[in-house]
């Protein structure tokens, strides 16, 4: 392949805050506040990394159905999926492994310990009230995992007053949902209650028609999030969020899984001046799973339960004039139980963390280091620093370079017939440069960001026989345009990925990293007409291959899609909406021998008083 030019640049333009430390700890309460890029609040305007907020305006607006269905819309994000909704998809940020990324709920880092990836598909979206993701390497914050980015999902979360909504919605594969959500509270205190339930009879999720019958889904989910700030300047809050429901799809092993998905937590902040802000947070992640074959439990490796305990404490500080540092610790444990043999089934994981930001003239500099102690690996270290200039114009360039790295989990290690004890973690280096700008007053917005992702000790899953490699070296250099504007009364969101993911050593040397499309773009252009409002969403994505060789006759062909949705405010109260998805009935596939979903249409009618 040929090397990427690494000469353009990336960025977000900065608008310097008075005040160094901004206290608005919550990231749901300002949507221009970005809590995740910095482990603390920050205007968007202020951070160097590359930031993307979904709000639930977004996701209303949208007609979003999963959050799949969401972050697929985000520049550097790629899906695969087998088969429909409910079924195992990985997100794949700026071509690294799905493993590559790190999730909070609400502060708590979950995912499964055994296959270190996380069931996007079961998180249900009716219960999210925003989404942060962030771009690029972040371990020298948040530790092993974060080497493509992290992304946040904060649950609703309620205000003054009382706030009710139900949304009833029916659509193809005889596809049913409902959601009830009560929010409320007074200026010191605040509460939302969620519970939704949805079932579809989904479609024949394999292509070659292993078990031609219809794959079904079904999920019920509740979420709590509850808080009071008292007269002290300390905060409380819990949070918990809970999904189980079952997929159906095809195998000749097991062919229905029952799930559970589950994270609680409780939070305590407290401002001891405008410039120190104390933060203490407890969790707790679950991920269960059950297989059955034709509705019988399986004799063996049946059950996949997994436990993440976490724990950490923060201090923000403002420094002199124009710095804010930041300084915490972390603790977490992965436990797993499970039918199926492991030769260690916990382990423990402590980590240091410290960063700094400054401002002086048009000039912004952050740095960040953290030392993590791992019960299995040992010691790891990790690094970053950014700096920012701003130009005329609303302009601003930035350079980064920052260190990551992944630990392997319990099924990379230990899974038997393909797990290899003897791995050991994953590093990364992440170089990148990046130019933004707005127009109109703020009404145009910008960017371009250019990275180089080198990656040591890869490790993967090759087909066919799915045996843990470790690649001794990958690299994925990238470029990301996007840009918002309003165009004869449009609102226009667009974006566009190029990207060469290549193994860079061994026999596949040169050769394009699996599932990984080398080019992909986005279109999103909404307007309102009255009490009508009408968008579409544009996808495409380029080639992909689904073996390390990029044999030609494993290769998924590129796809383009067009949604279509349109919703009617009936009252001030009530709302209709209307999706049709694939109006182009597009036949295509993200993951070998797996359908998507063709002509598919959901209409859906909400009631919330104002």
């Amino acid at each position: 392949m040929k090397s990427f030019p690494f000469a353009v640049v990336c960025g977000t333009v900065a608008i310097c805050l008075g005040s160094p430390l901004v206290l608005a700890e919550d990231a749901t309460t300002l949507d221009d506040i970005v809590v995740t890029a910095d482990r603390k609040a920050r205007s968007v305007d202020t951070t160097l990394a590359p930031v993307s907020i979904i709000t639930r305006q977004d996701i209303e607006q949208y007609q979003a159905t999963s959050l799949p269905d969401v972050l697929r819309r985000l520049p550097g994000i790629t899906l695969s999926n087998s088969g429909g909704a409910g079924k195992t998809t990985s997100v794949f940020m700026r071509g690294t492994n799905s493993s590559h990324v790190l999730v909070l709920v609400d502060g708590v880092k979950v995912g499964s310990a055994t296959t270190g990836s996380i069931a996007f598909e079961d998180l249900p979206l009716d219960q999210v009230e925003r989404i942060e993701v962030v771009r690029g390497p972040r371990s020298s914050l948040y530790g092993s995992e974060a080497i493509g980015g992290v992304i946040q999902i904060f649950t609703r979360k309620g205000g003054n007053g009382f706030q009710p909504e139900v949304s009833v919605s029916v659509g193809s594969h005889n596809t049913q949902k409902a959601n009830v959500n009560l929010a409320g509270g007074t200026e010191a205190t605040w509460y939302n209650l969620n519970a939704g339930t949805e079932q579809t009879d989904g479609f024949n999720a394999t292509a070659n028609n292993q078990e031609p019958d219809a794959d079904g889904y079904a999920r019920d989910s509740v979420a709590l999030r509850a808080g009071h700030r008292f007269a002290n300047g300390t905060e409380a809050e819990i949070s918990a969020v809970h999904a189980a429901g079952d997929s159906q799809f095809d195998s000749s092993f097991n062919n229905e899984t029952h799930f559970t998905q589950s994270v609680v937590s409780g939070k305590v902040t407290h401002a001891l001046s405008d410039k120190v802000l104390l933060k203490a947070q407890l969790g707790q992640a679950r991920d269960e799973s059950d297989n059955y074959l034709n509705g019988q439990p399986l004799t063996a490796f049946r059950t996949y339960n997994t436990r993440r305990n976490s724990a950490a404490v923060q201090a923000d500080v403002g420094v002199g004039e124009n710095g804010s540092a930041t300084v915490g610790l972390d603790w977490q444990n992965d436990q797993v139980t499970s039918d199926s043999v492991y030769d260690r089934t916990s382990r423990d994981n402590t980590g240091v963390f410290a960063n700094y930001q400054t401002d002086f003239g048009k000039n912004r500099v952050d740095i960040a280091a953290r030392h993590d102690d791992n019960e299995q690996f040992g010691g790891h270290n990790t690094g970053a620093v950014a700096i920012g200039r701003d130009l005329a114009n609303g302009m601003r360039v930035t350079g980064s370079y920052g260190t990551a790295f992944k630990a392997p989990n319990f099924n990379d290690l230990y899974y038997p017939f393909s797990g290899d004890p003897t791995l050991t973690p994953e590093t990364a280096q992440n170089a990148e440069l990046g130019i933004s700008g707005k127009l109109a007053g703020g009404k145009a917005q910008w960017s371009a960001n250019v990275f180089s992702n080198e990656i040591n000790n890869l490790i993967s899953y090759p087909p066919p026989d799915y045996q843990v490699s470790q690649t001794d070296k990958a690299r994925i250099q990238g470029l990301e345009l996007s840009a918002t504007t309003q165009l004869a009364g449009w609102e226009v969101n667009g974006n566009a990925t190029l990207q060469q993911p290549e193994n860079r050593s061994g026999v596949d040397a040169g050769k394009q990293l699996i599932y990984r499309p080398e080019q992909h773009a986005n279109v999103d252009i909404d307007r309102e007409l009255g009490k009508f409002r009408v968008g579409a969403t544009v996808r495409g994505e380029s080639q992909r291959y689904t073996d390390s060789a990029n044999t030609e006759s494993k290769k998924l062909a590129g796809y383009g899609t067009l949604d279509v949705r349109a919703d009617y405010r009936v009252s001030k109260d009530w709302t209709v909406g209307a999706k049709l998805g694939n109006v182009l009935g597009k036949d295509y596939q993200t993951n070998n021998g797996y359908n998507q979903d063709g002509v598919n249409g959901l209409v859906t009618v909400k009631y919330a008083p104002k």
